[in-house]
């Protein structure tokens, strides 16, 4: 938690900065940021360009008025500028290179020189919530996967993945929570040890042959069992396929996104990992690379052998590419389990108690529980959450809402705060996961059904559209958890503090953004996300219906060129019986 002073003393003129103010301390707060001694939040995401820049932000937002506008470019201000109290008091863009020089190459050298940083997804956009957003997120994967493969439940069912950082620490509780057994490597012993303490896994071991025994035990006990093993993720899969050992799931959320600094060889000794990065840079990304080859190849072997495997969103495929072409063939969690829900109109949603009172959130815990008490998901994921899942800095909780329970949640807490039932002001803010917040087409957009997987107007859009409606702060930002060059994305964050016209604004900023994620579904052809949007606005209903004319007469374009062409040959054939004849009359 932050301390008691922290939380009691004001720093800014306002609400709406302070509330920023403090989500900036909370993601580099030391119980939430993997790193805050070198302001990295998780992975390899900071907060802020340096402590320069930290010192910065904070006393420009402390002297910021009601109607100005902080700009930060890649985690270092650069201007206050004059708007109006509706406008965001921050706006940011992180690590936006461009195109052709959106690389890794090209941003470590940027990089070196101060000029940029590697913001993750809601590391720079001061979004972070500890491990509870992402475990929520793995938590709907694995119910989906449970569902989809095993009627339900993960009971007696063993999981095989790797990665126990910011982002991979989620997956054992996750598989907790849905009654399996998890098996999850991680290379780095002080990480195991360390969800260890923290109850994030029940058992460590550096034995490949213990977490089997462990987990083979609680496999065939049907209870659930979490085990950390220190190892190498391409040894220990190997080894597990050469016992002849068909996990029943498996994946991996190792930091694939970055070969040089976050993904770490078969064979290496620590001392050399860390030698090798400084000295030989270009030999240790070749390492990791053929390293990958062989991790998703191991991969692609369980699948043969009856596994359900998918690739997590940490761009592993795509760093086995072209050494093995039939990487891609393993689907992304996205579409294989996310996609269908995304486009009905049910998006993540993240509150984060600004008083530091966990009260507060257990009061919204209360309201959803007794709201939406048939939502099995739902109530399964809260009741967890409260008795397993502790808070990490600011009290939060991080939930998957359908496009109506999202909206009457809005209204009831805005009702709250506005009559002051809660201890202090409430920042809303989510991850970035949703086609039109990411535009990643190895992760949230890939294969959409229109083919626009690639097309990234849809989070600059919603960054323009969120700035326009009021949200507190607004970011784009490019690199996500797939790495520089594969993805754009957008951050909003609102801050609910009850003030007069105050709930109207938060009420229009997270029902704007709500609407275009369907929209963005909608405009590429999802029948779910089409029927949600008609209840839209007119003028979306009118948008879509010209486009679903300007569709209909591409289709009968088409048509009509096939019939043209099959005229055309009639002609040409035609015209060469007769051209004989011609030059015989001749």
């Amino acid at each position: 938690m932050l301390s008691a002073k922290v939380l009691a003393t004001m720093h800014c003129k306002g609400w709406q900065q302070e509330g920023i103010y403090r989500l900036l301390e909370n993601v580099l707060a030391p119980d939430v940021a993997e790193n805050p001694y070198e302001l990295i939040v998780y992975g390899r995401g900071k907060a802020v360009r340096d402590f320069d820049a930290l010192a910065a932000i904070k006393q420009s937002l402390e002297n910021l008025e009601d109607d100005e506008t902080l700009l930060v470019q890649s985690g270092k201000p650069v201007g206050v500028f004059r708007t109006h109290q509706d406008a965001p008091r921050v706006v940011m863009s992180t690590a936006m290179l461009v195109p052709n020089w959106a690389n890794w190459s090209h941003f470590r050298e940027l990089e070196q020189k101060n000029l940029t940083l590697f913001g993750q997804s809601t590391a720079s956009s001061w979004a972070y919530i500890g491990a509870q957003g992402i475990l929520q997120a793995t938590f709907e994967t694995l119910w989906e996967i449970a569902n989809t493969h095993f009627a339900g439940t993960l009971k007696g069912k063993l999981v095989l993945s790797s990665g126990l950082g910011g982002m991979g620490s989620a997956q054992p509780l996750a598989v907790e929570m849905n009654g399996g057994v998890a098996i999850i490597v991680e290379v780095d012993r002080d990480k195991v040890m360390k969800r260890l303490e923290t109850n994030f896994i029940h058992f460590a071991t550096d034995s490949a042959m213990d977490a089997l025994r462990l987990a083979n035990e609680a496999v065939a006990q049907g209870i659930a069992r979490t085990i950390g093993l220190v190892g190498n993720a391409v040894e220990v899969y190997e080894f597990v396929l050469s016992q002849g050992i068909v996990p029943d799931v498996v994946t991996d959320q190792t930091a694939a996104h970055d070969l040089l600094n976050g993904y770490v060889p078969a064979g290496l000794e620590a001392g050399e990992i860390r030698a090798m990065r400084v000295e030989h840079p270009n030999e240790y990304i070749k390492s990791a690379k053929n390293s990958i080859v062989s991790h998703v190849g191991a991969m692609l072997l369980f699948r043969r052998a009856g596994s359900v495997v998918f690739e997590y969103g940490n761009h592993l495929r795509g760093q086995a590419e072209p050494e093995l072409p039939e990487a891609m063939t393993i689907p992304s969690f996205v579409t294989l389990f996310a996609r269908d829900r995304l486009t009905a109109g049910t998006e993540s949603l993240r509150f984060i108690a600004l008083s530091g009172n966990p009260e507060d959130i257990y009061a919204i815990d209360d309201w959803l529980l007794k709201a939406f008490p048939d939502d099995t998901r739902l109530v399964t994921w809260i009741r967890y959450a409260e008795h397993r899942v502790h808070f990490q800095g600011l009290p939060a909780r991080s939930v998957w809402l359908t496009y109506d329970e999202r909206q009457l949640f809005i209204d009831a807490l805005v009702r709250v705060v506005e009559a002051g039932g809660l201890k202090g002001p409430v920042a809303i803010t989510r991850d970035h996961f949703a086609g039109a917040t990411m535009a990643s087409p190895h992760r949230e957009t890939e294969q959409m059904l229109d083919g626009s997987d690639a097309v990234a107007d849809w989070p600059i859009l919603n960054a323009l559209l969120m700035a326009s409606t009021g949200a507190s702060l607004v970011s784009v930002q490019q690199g996500g958890g797939v790495g520089i060059g594969y993805s754009i994305h957008a951050g909003t964050t609102v801050i609910l503090d009850g003030s007069p016209g105050n709930g109207n604004k938060v009420r229009r900023v997270l029902l704007n953004e709500s609407q275009l994620g369907v929209l963005r579904y909608a405009n590429a052809g999802y029948p779910k996300a089409k029927q949600t949007a008609a209840t839209f606005h007119p003028g979306n209903k009118q948008a879509n219906e010209q486009a679903d004319r300007t569709a209909d007469r591409q289709v009968d374009r088409k048509a009509d060129r096939q019939d043209n062409e099959q005229a055309d040959k009639q002609v040409d054939g035609q015209a060469a019986a007769r051209t004989p004849r011609r030059a015989a009359d001749e």
